[in-house]
């Protein structure tokens, strides 16, 4: 008995215990949290001066779209020299990266061989035609003979005979000279074209074989190319390659030379595919001139295709331009009141012809929508500004739930209908959207400065290189457009604030992911519920 007392004492003191340390977790939670807040607020009255935004005019540039590929220099043509004659090499004047002229000596292999076989076709020559001559000379006197019956006609055909064969021996012995002095001319071999010698595989020394006689094709001497036009192979994705014709501008830049440009045409591109690493890729070729000699064959490098230009265009820097959600945000840094981006807003949708559409969802409860809003609108800045055509539907719902730190998944609220359709159902408790509304404009908005303050505009855009923006219509060329860099970093400083401070407002937790995300989900429907309807109506 007295040992089941003393296990119940043990027990409620432990349960004792835990309570004391929840609950002065809960107190030291909250004092770093209200310390958080104190510094952060601190902070902002001491350090925080005004924020400086810099702002640039709306001018007339060129905008260039272009594709990268990296590749290798390489020679347009190669020439193979080999020799028709064998033997061996006994002078050799150049080496690799010898420049040559047509009719330069390269290589001179030893002619006694063949230099012996013109003499005796010399000295044939010579014999065939004495004997030609004395054949004639009996031709003549039987023809005489003849004539006075001295001879029988027998007699006579013979040395005519004789006298064709004496000829024909002169013609063969002609021709065997002149093959002979081709062989010996051919142990002299010159440079076919102008060029550089870009490999020589043998030496001095080296016996050849023909390249006319042998059934391995001979032996090769050395190669060279002109350099003077070189070519750079680049492998394109297969992503960007629909846009790389031939006789497009490319510039390439080498490693050897990372502060030269250098201009070329893109020649040819190759249908074939090559796969590297199950990336697909296909080769384009890319002429340069190269009149100085800076590129050799082997440089990497890399090549920068134009695919796309505008020239004389209205641009502004592509920082300018926000979408509707960015530039809520970054307004109140600005001083412009949201009913100035309403405004804009609606002004540009009746110039369009388009009501109003469906408002966007709420958001699910949780830390996990605010990361996944935060992704879209880095998104969207990314690639807002540079589609060409800027039309989009209704408002956007609350991001799903992604699953917290603690193995928890906060639900996101519906999404607002689109175009009329119905709002999106909430993922883990998150309740259904409102239904959309009629089609409305992505709008794009750039700040304008006027005097001390700003103005919102409401901007068409064309084509982006990601650094400028080219602007169709909403602003005139020479006014000043607001870059918000440092407006986003901070209104996104203040929201940071905002949202330590809501979470120090007092007060244990009793919400549950699910009902927050039901919640937002309602809110959302609320919002996005109204239906679009015709300006003026």
């Amino acid at each position: 008995m007295p040992i089941r007392e003393t296990s119940r004492n043990q027990m409620k003191e432990r349960q004792k215990l835990a309570v004391r340390r929840r609950a002065s977790g809960v107190r030291r939670s909250s004092s770093v949290a209200v310390a958080l807040v104190m510094a952060l607020g601190a902070c902002k009255k001491s350090t925080d001066p005004a924020v400086v935004i810099e702002t640039a005019s709306a001018e007339r540039r060129s905008i260039v779209l272009s594709a990268q590929a990296n590749g290798t220099v390489e020679p347009i043509d190669v020439v193979e020299v080999k020799s028709k004659a064998s033997g061996t090499i006994i002078k050799m004047p150049v080496d690799v990266g010898s420049k040559v002229r047509t009719g330069d000596l390269l290589v001179q292999i030893d002619p006694r061989t063949v230099q012996n076989a013109y003499d005796q076709a010399a000295a044939d020559l010579s014999s065939s035609t004495v004997a030609r001559a004395v054949a004639l000379a009996q031709r003549n006197r039987s023809a005489e003979l003849y004539k006075q019956n001295i001879i029988t006609a027998t007699e006579m055909e013979a040395a005519t005979l004789a006298y064709a064969n004496a000829d024909a021996a002169v013609i063969k012995a002609r021709t065997n000279l002149s093959t002979a002095r081709l062989q010996l001319e051919d142990a002299t071999i010159t440079a076919p074209t102008n060029g550089t010698v870009i490999l020589r595989p043998v030496s001095v020394g080296t016996v050849i074989t023909s390249a006319s006689t042998a059934a391995s094709g001979g032996t090769t001497i050395l190669d060279m190319a002109d350099l003077s036009k070189v070519r750079m192979r680049a492998f394109v994705n297969e992503t960007d390659i629909g846009n790389v014709k031939a006789g497009q501008t490319a510039t390439v830049t080498v490693d050897a030379f990372p502060n030269r440009r250098f201009v070329g045409i893109v020649e040819q591109v190759q249908p074939e595919a090559v796969v590297q690493s199950s990336v697909t890729m296909f080769p384009v070729l890319v002429s340069l001139d190269n009149s100085d000699g800076a590129l050799m064959p082997g440089m990497n490098g890399q090549v920068v295709m134009d695919i796309l230009r505008r020239d004389n265009v209205l641009a502004v820097p592509s920082d300018a331009i926000r979408n509707a959600r960015d530039a809520a945000t970054v307004a109140p840094v600005l001083g412009v009141t949201p009913d100035s981006l309403k405004t804009a807003q609606a002004a540009a949708r009746a110039a369009r012809g388009f009501g109003p559409g469906g408002g966007g969802g709420g958001s699910g409860g949780g830390t996990a929508s605010s990361t996944a809003s935060s992704g879209d609108t880095t998104r969207r800045r990314r690639f807002g500004a540079a589609s060409s055509t800027q039309s989009a539907f209704g408002g956007q719902g609350g991001a799903p739930g992604t699953a917290s730190s603690t193995g928890r998944r906060f639900g996101g609220g519906g999404g607002g209908g689109a175009a009329g359709g119905g709002g999106g159902g909430g993922a883990a408790g998150g309740g259904a959207g409102g239904g959309g509304g009629g089609r409305t404009g992505g709008a794009l908005f750039v700040f304008v400065k006027k005097g001390d303050t700003y103005s919102p505009r409401v901007v068409r855009v064309g084509v982006s290189d990601f650094d400028y923006t080219e602007i169709l219509g909403g602003v005139q060329q020479g006014e000043q457009v607001a870059l918000l860099g440092p407006a986003v970093l901070e209104a996104q400083r203040e929201q940071l604030q905002a949202r330590v401070r809501a979470g120090t407002g007092g007060g244990l937790q009793t919400t549950t992911p699910a009902a927050g995300g039901a919640a937002g989900g309602a809110a959302g429907g609320a919002r996005g519920g109204g239906g679009g309807r015709p300006p003026g109506t």
